[in-house]
């Protein structure tokens, strides 16, 4: 059984209860940031739809989103409710999402919608399952500022069939991607 921290802030959710019964323990503590706590790097700040856009005006969301994301590698912002009613919770739609996009924009915290609490114990039991795979899928993403040289070998050892030392001798006799590819 896989053991995550939950704020003792949620210790009145119903969400704790869900996740036991999901299989996973649930630890409480008290968090300088976050509400759950799945491993060293992933942490998730949960809200309901109203408290998502009451801490838009408030300025707590961002706070939030600085500080989560400042102490975890992959912070998580879980949004829970019927996004449906946002709409109707803000006098201009743009102020909303105008906050989305900062979020995108200046934070590496993904943000995810889910309809209720239970769909967030399902959620957070899902990412666990992910996070302790034997084998994860191999991160494809590249460090930006490769070589001309670097992003060519990428490129065609993105073929199938393609490794990068059957792509370097590729474009060491074709000369180009273009032509490897043609």
């Amino acid at each position: 059984m896989f053991e995550i921290v939950a704020d003792t802030r949620e210790l009145s959710s119903n969400l704790p209860a869900l996740l036991k019964e999901l299989g996973l323990g649930v630890r409480f503590e008290q968090l300088a940031v976050g509400d759950y706590v799945l491993s060293d790097d992933v942490a998730i700040e949960r809200k309901t739809v109203s408290d998502f856009i009451s801490s838009i005006f408030d300025g707590r969301l961002f706070r939030q989103a600085s500080d989560l994301s400042s102490v975890y590698r992959q912070p998580i912002l879980l949004v829970e409710g019927d996004i449906t009613m946002i709409p109707s919770l803000v006098s201009n739609i743009k102020v909303y999402y105008g906050a989305l996009a900062s979020l995108t924009l200046n934070f590496p915290m993904k943000l995810t919608f889910v309809p209720s609490v239970r769909e967030s114990a399902i959620f957070i039991e899902r990412l666990v399952h992910n996070l302790n795979k034997e084998e994860r899928p191999r991160n494809i993403v590249r460090e930006k500022g490769q070589s001309l040289k670097e992003q060519q070998i990428f490129l065609i050892s993105s073929l199938p069939g393609v490794g990068e030392k059957l792509a370097e001798k590729l474009l060491k006799h074709f000369g180009s991607p273009i032509r490897v590819l043609t």
